[in-house]
């Protein structure tokens, strides 16, 4: 027994060090994703060197590898403009020190989300094939999924691979979700909007076998007045609103967490936030994926006590 106890040991060593090294091998993953304003339209000329410092501890998906974030020289949006995932990134890497994460971006300016849309044209309420929107289908293999899920499910399925092809496990951790502004232009968009988000959010989940996960989400439209084509601007706010896991709402989405742009400065056009307000936008959208993720883990922890 002296003799073998040794070796024993160095066995249950080797065993334990092996599952932490796999353990160690996760990456938390977060997906932005939206139309114009999750696209960018912060100058970057205008960025001070709080909001400049490279971020080695977030990787930034180029569309073909992962890259140290670095917001003067990625190409996040044209070579001047940027959006919220600047302030995203540096606000989730001020948060969780000692952590890398993963970041993927795919932004569409002026596209919609619910199904009836090809574009800017309503085509009515009913989904169609091959259209140009970012509705997801009702499954993997539903011939109406939108040509824009499409692409950004092409986005994030090719930094997944990436990441499990050298040698991690990525973990979808939050998505940041900054729309809408299209789908105020029509009554039956703007009404139900909670029940696209709902649907978008589960199909995101599905593709990334991730399970639920937050959802932050930005409110449109906040200018008072807004611009006359944007008729249903009330009602897809109150839609963002009910959708919020905490608005008490029979329409409340777990995970859901609404993000008030109210004060976020914008451009002339009243549509687009400018660089302060892309910059307060992307701290936001960390706040409420990580403040989403401590309400879900509370319920949780409630509904199973033990």
């Amino acid at each position: 027994m002296l003799v073998r106890t040794p070796a024993l040991l160095v066995l249950t060593f080797v065993f334990f060090a092996s599952s932490l090294a796999t353990a160690a091998e996760e990456v938390d993953v977060y997906i932005l994703s939206g139309q114009s304003n999750m696209a960018g339209s912060g100058n970057k000329s205008q960025l001070t060197e709080r909001w400049t410092t490279p971020l080695p501890s977030v990787q930034y998906w180029d569309g073909k590898q992962f890259v140290d974030f670095d917001p003067l020289k990625l190409n996040l949006n044209g070579d001047k403009r940027f959006g919220p995932e600047v302030g995203f990134a540096t606000t989730m890497a001020s948060l969780q020190p000692g952590k890398t994460i993963y970041v993927v971006k795919f932004a569409l300016s002026g596209q919609p989300l619910h199904a009836g849309f090809n574009g800017a044209k309503w085509m009515g309420a009913e989904p169609g094939a091959n259209r140009g929107t970012f509705y997801p289908g009702t499954s993997p293999e539903d011939p109406n999924m939108g040509n824009h899920y499409k692409r950004l499910r092409d986005q994030f399925t090719k930094a997944f691979a990436a990441l499990k092809e050298a040698g991690k496990t990525p973990q979808l951790k939050g998505i940041a979700w900054m729309q809408g502004e299209a789908d105020a232009k029509q009554e039956v968009s703007a009404t139900t909007y909670d029940q696209s988000i709902a649907l978008l959010k589960s199909r995101m989940e599905e593709d990334c076998q991730s399970g639920p996960v937050p959802f932050a989400m930005g409110q449109v439209l906040p200018n008072i007045p807004w611009m006359d084509r944007f008729t249903h601007r009330d009602e897809i706010r109150q839609a963002q609103a009910d959708a919020d896991m905490r608005s008490g709402s029979a329409l409340a989405i777990r995970g859901v967490w609404n993000v008030p742009t109210d004060g976020m400065p914008l451009l002339a056009d009243t549509v687009h936030y400018d660089t302060t307000g892309q910059l307060m936008l992307g701290t936001s959208f960390a706040l409420g994926v990580l403040e989403a993720t401590n309400q879900m883990q509370m319920v949780a922890a409630q509904d199973d006590p033990e």
